[in-house]
Order: structure tokens, then C-alpha cells, then sequence
């Protein structure tokens, strides 16, 4: 742990100077003397300890190595030839992987469970485990998380990025830009060029495509998290697949939120989401109400409901079109109204659809959309969410850890963080649809 002490107290002291240099910024002034005194002393200090965590680091990878048990990793050839690692036979796990897939996926989990092991709890075995087979242990010291902590391996970013894939609507199916900054403004065509009938002695009216922008400003996502000190080296597999699996669930679970029912408030992180943008009265014309009384999903109908809203979508957002609704919904609405359509096969009635369509068009269900329809409430949407709106995404997701904030019940906390911003900037308006309509309930 003296390494991670060093370095966060290297951390502190660098921040320390920031601070006065934020302050000074604010104030639009420069520093004053006794600032700037203050100012370098700190970075020498933060310089300091950081060489000194540089030494202590080498000494106990140097001590290490010396004493070091080698672990053994077998490549093996699969039937087609290809060579893949396994981990050590002496390694096991419990019951199946739900995060790590593919022929890799217990190499890959036994990766990031070293990682967990070298930096949570400061395990140095682990530490050159990673070393020798290239995890790399990146410490995050940036503007962008000024207090430090640890970015996640590769190995174990791709299966939290796949599965908030999985469970998550927004990041699924919406366009996602990388920022390189937590403020990026992308260019929006507004306009186009038309063209206009002339006569023989008229000029041809002019006008030009336009543009605008779309404004992304990252907010800081958290998830707080315990667990045990009494990690085993046996459950390593288990606890790197566990901890990715809940990272990824959390997150894409807000994300959803935000995007969805954000409402600008400090709980969706200042963000509105399509369904509260949609009923402001700016958004009306991408609006379908549902016929008589549509407060239950039994009540839906294919003529009342879904062809009229299918009719409001532009042609353009045809081809990527999609449906949106809440699990609930969609074996309350579509699949009722499939099986009393009939058609459907033994096998489709036993197995259901394995990629589940309607009207042709794909089905993705969301805990975060409504679990009902509601009075003048979008009750579920359809169009293409690509083109409706932009996801940012700041950086991937960094670990920082606490020994003391649950010492008492001989746990560790652990935070775990992510930068992102959803903007839904294309609803259309009170005279066009945009690329994604919805239908409202109706008392």
C-alpha cells in the first residue's frame, strides 16, 4: 500500500496547485507572490513523492522478481489451429463467465483479476504478474480526474463496453462521438439548398446548406461498491467477471435513464431525455395520441396505434428504424397482437423469436421506458435513434479504491467512474417529425 499512499499524497499536492492556479484564473489575475510561492512548492513536493513511489515501486518489483514463483501460461492449439492462452491449471473458477466471452474469456478474466489483485489490494506478486505479461497498471492523474485513480485493463474495458451494449438502449443503437475534451461542440446540418422553378429573364433564387451545433459536455458518472479483504487468489476469475458485471449494469442502467427521463435536474447530470423533450409543446407534430382509451398495452391496436405511427416516421429514418419499449410492453402489444395475427409456427411459440421484429422493423426493450401507457405520456418510440441523438464519451471507466471507508467491516470500497454527455437534438417540431416519433396514452 506504500506505493499507493505515495502517489495519492503525489496526487494531493499536485492538485493543491491547481487549485491556486484555478483560483487566480477565476479572478483574472496573475499570481501573487506568496500564490506562487505556494504554487511551485507544491509541485516540487507532488515531484518529490512521486520519485519516491518511483523507488519504492523498483525495490519491491526488484524484490519480487527475486523471489518470484514462476506461473505458468500454456498456449494451446484449438481444432482450426488457432493458438489461445489458458490460464494456469492451478486456477479455477465458479460456475459460468457472464462478462468475458469468446475463446479467450478466462485468459482475459484471470488478466483482470491480476489487475484487481495488484492494484486494490496492492498485492506485488500481482504486480509483476501484470508486468511480465504487459497489463499495464495506468494511474489517471488528469484535469479529468484530479484525485487519481486506476483505468481499467483493456481486457476488462471491452467486456464492461460489451455488455453495456447489452443492457443498454442509449449507448446500443444511438451514434456515439469520443471527446477529447469534457466540452465538444459537433456540427449539425440545419438546411439545405433548394431548388426553385425560374423564368426565362429571372435569376435562380439563391440559398445555402446550413449548419449548427450540438453541444456535449461531459458529466462524471459513480458507482460505489464493497468488497472483501480477504480476496483468494482461487477467486480471482470469479471477482474480475462479478465486478465487470456490475460496472457495466449500473452504468448503462443511468445512461438509459438520462436519455430516456432526464429532466435536467442534477439527477440525470443536467441532461433531458427524449421522453420529457418530447411533451414540452416544441415537439408536437412527431407525436401519434392514442385512439379512445389507451392507458393499458391490451389496449393497443394495429390500426389505431402502430400503422399511424408508423406513418408519422420520414422516409429517411426508414432504414434504420427501430422500435423502443419496455419489456412490458412488448409482449403486451407486439407479441399479442402477432399471436392473435396468427401464422406462427410450434417451434416460434416453444423458442420465440430469436431477434425479436415487428411490422419488420427490429424490437429493443428497455427497463428505463415506460412500464404502461400514460395519459398524454410517450409510451414507447419508433425511428432511428442515430440520427436523433449523440452520445459523448469522455473516457472509459476508472477504479478508485478505499481502505478505510468501510475498515470496520474488514471491507474495501470501491468507486468506479465515467465521463459521458446524451444530447437529443433532432425531435422534430410543431409542423415536421424528426427521425424518431412516439405515441402518447390517452384517457
Amino acid at each position: 500500500m506504500l506505493v499507493l499512499e505515495l502517489r495519492e499524497k503525489a496526487a494531493e499536492e499536485a492538485q493543491a496547485a491547481r487549485d491556486i492556479r484555478d483560483k487566480s484564473d477565476r479572478e483574472a489575475r496573475g499570481l501573487t507572490p506568496d500564490e506562487a510561492r505556494d504554487f511551485d512548492m507544491h509541485l516540487v513536493e507532488s515531484a518529490r513523492i512521486e520519485k519516491e513511489a518511483e523507488r519504492q515501486e523498483k525495490l519491491e518489483s526488484t524484490e519480487n522478481r527475486l523471489n518470484k514463483k514462476q506461473e505458468p501460461v500454456v498456449p494451446i492449439e484449438t481444432a482450426n489451429g488457432k493458438r489461445i492462452e489458458v490460464i494456469p491449471s492451478s486456477m479455477f473458477r465458479f460456475g459460468q463467465l457472464r462478462s468475458f466471452k469468446g475463446p479467450k474469456a478466462e485468459a482475459n478474466a484471470y488478466a483482470a483479476g491480476k489487475w484487481l489483485m495488484a492494484t486494490i489490494m496492492s498485492d506485488a506478486n500481482s504486480r509483476q504478474w501484470c508486468r511480465d505479461h504487459n497489463v499495464e497498471m495506468r494511474v489517471q492523474t488528469e484535469g479529468i480526474n484530479t484525485a487519481g485513480g486506476f483505468v481499467v485493463p483493456d481486457v476488462m474495458e471491452r467486456a464492461i463496453i460489451d455488455l453495456r451494449e447489452t443492457y443498454g438502449m442509449f449507448r446500443a443503437n444511438t451514434r456515439v462521438l469520443p471527446m477529447s475534451t469534457d466540452h465538444t461542440n459537433v456540427p449539425r446540418r440545419s438546411g439545405g439548398v433548394d431548388a426553385y422553378f425560374i423564368g426565362e429573364t429571372t435569376a435562380i433564387t439563391e440559398s445555402e446548406k446550413s449548419w449548427n451545433q450540438v453541444e456535449l459536455t461531459a458529466k462524471k458518472l459513480g458507482a460505489l461498491t464493497r468488497m472483501s479483504t480477504d480476496l483468494s487468489e482461487d477467486a480471482i476469475i470469479n471477482i474480475a467477471d462479478d465486478l465487470a458485471q456490475e460496472m457495466a449494469w449500473s452504468f448503462s442502467k443511468k445512461e438509459d435513464e438520462c436519455g430516456l427521463s432526464g429532466d435536467g435536474s442534477s439527477s440525470y447530470g443536467g441532461m433531458y431525455g427524449i421522453l420529457t423533450k418530447f411533451i414540452d409543446g416544441t415537439h408536437t407534430f412527431g407525436q401519434v395520441a392514442g385512439v379512445s382509451t389507451f392507458t393499458a398495452w391490451s389496449h393497443g391496436t394495429l390500426i389505431d396505434e402502430i400503422i399511424p405511427m408508423m406513418g408519422k416516421l420520414p422516409s429517411y429514418a426508414l432504414a434504420n428504424a427501430k422500435w423502443y419499449i419496455h419489456p412490458t410492453g412488448k409482449a403486451g402489444l407486439f407479441d399479442s397482437i402477432s399471436m392473435a395475427a396468427g401464422g406462427a409456427t410450434a417451434r416460434e411459440i416453444v423458442e420465440g423469436v430469436r431477434s425479436p421484429m415487428f411490422a419488420g422493423y427490429p424490437i429493443v426493450t428497455s427497463a428505463a421506458m415506460p412500464v404502461a401507457p400514460v395519459a398524454t405520456k410517450i409510451a414507447f418510440l419508433f425511428g432511428d435513434l442515430s440520427l436523433s441523438s449523440t452520445f459523448g464519451d469522455r473516457r472509459g471507466i476508472t477504479i478508485k479504491v478505499s481502505d478505510q471507508r468501510y475498515m470496520e467491516y474488514d471491507q474495501i470500497g470501491i468507486q468506479a467512474t465515467e465521463r459521458f454527455c446524451i444530447v437529443n437534438h433532432d425531435l422534430g417540431d410543431t409542423t415536421t417529425a424528426g427521425p424518431i416519433v412516439g405515441i402518447t396514452g390517452t384517457a
